[in-house]
């Protein structure tokens, strides 16, 4: 049984392309406890490693680079999200990385949130996780979420041409069509950018 765990943990972790992975992406397979302590073993046999505390990915190194190959702070905070069953989003300056409209790299993380206001520190980055009503976000996909925030973050009467390009070309026909969808009672400043950028 606990060879047939350890196989199926690392199949899923395969199939599923997970970067960060928790005990909670695999306790469908078996009980808490048991995947806990497969996870333990594995780590102990260096075929994954620890990242914070209860986050994981597979051990893997890129023998051209020279190092070893991490998980993004977005794929751990996602990992957290799916751990604790939060709905999050990127907000401020992290949305407008995620974007494109910034390419510097982030002196720090935030996220919306769902769940309590919770800080961490991943690769000596903080990281926060903001509480917002969950009518901020519950209603709203992914995408449509990100593109809120970076409008929100540039503001009114601030967003340039190449801004609007580089956001529509960040979002497919379905992501726009899905944008137009859920934010007709946005506010209507906001509402008149999402039209701007998803227009064909």
């Amino acid at each position: 049984m606990k060879t047939e765990l350890k196989k199926l943990i690392l199949q899923r972790i395969i199939d599923k392309k997970l970067k960060a992975f928790s005990c909670y992406d695999f306790t469908d397979l078996a009980a808490y406890k048991a995947v806990s302590k497969c996870l333990e073993r594995l780590e102990e046999s260096q075929e994954i490693k620890r990242i914070i505390q209860g986050i994981y990915s597979l051990n893997l190194f890129d023998d051209i680079l020279n190092l070893p190959i991490l998980p993004s702070i977005d794929d751990i905070v996602n990992c957290l999200a799916r751990k604790h069953k939060w709905i999050i989003c990127p907000t401020g300056n992290t949305a407008l990385n995620m974007m494109g409209l910034s390419t510097q790299v982030p002196a720090s993380y935030s996220y919306l949130s769902s769940g309590p206001y919770k800080s961490y520190l991943i690769y000596d980055i903080p990281v926060s996780l903001k509480r917002t009503m969950a009518r901020e976000i519950i209603d709203y996909s992914y995408k449509t979420l990100l593109l809120i925030q970076c409008i929100k973050t540039i503001g009114k009467d601030n967003i340039t041409e190449e801004e609007i390009i580089i956001l529509r070309n960040k979002l497919n026909p379905i992501d726009k069509r899905r944008a137009l969808e859920e934010t007709p009672i946005l506010q209507a400043w906001i509402r008149k950018i999402v039209v701007l950028i998803c227009k064909e």
